[in-house]
């Protein structure tokens, strides 16, 4: 009886600490993502649906996030660093459209090619999604040696 209320006892403290942790962790990202904004204000002003767009990949960047901090420690959090990494490589697709940033001034006109830098942001993302399949394997091998009896500690 008095295991079990400490097993209760732990898992309420363990998800209290996932909760806490999750909810620092979104703050943080939240208030990088204010810092960073208020600097680029002078180029929100010159493209009005950035700063839009940014905001709603950070929000759906951060609800992967807090989940995958929820869920640390099973394998639905592998499920969420692999949605959250799957999803930065569709976002970076979608909004490479062709590769160039055209902005004009007055009689001014900018236009510069990202195509190169879109390529090593998807280059890089794609090595993060294959670093969070790795994990997910890792664990899943690990949790099948503990299974067998086969963990050696």
């Amino acid at each position: 009886m008095v295991e079990e209320k400490k097993k209760q006892s732990n898992k309420v403290k363990d998800l209290s600490f996932k909760v806490v942790r999750a909810s620092v962790t979104a703050i943080l990202m939240y208030v990088l993502y204010l810092l960073v904004a208020a600097l680029l204000a002078p180029v929100f002003e010159l493209v009005p649906w950035l700063a839009e767009t940014i905001e709603a990949f950070i929000v759906v960047y951060i609800v992967l996030m807090i989940l995958g901090d929820l869920t640390r420690g099973t394998i639905f959090q592998h499920f969420f660093n692999v949605a959250r990494a799957l999803f930065l490589i569709a976002y970076l697709l979608v909004s490479m459209g062709e590769g160039a940033v055209s902005m004009s001034y007055e009689n001014f006109n900018l236009t510069i090619n990202l195509t190169m830098f879109y390529a090593f942001a998807v280059v890089l993302s794609l090595l993060g999604l294959a670093t969070t399949v790795m994990k997910a394997i890792s664990y899943l091998n690990e949790r099948a040696e503990v299974a067998s009896g086969f963990h050696q500690p």
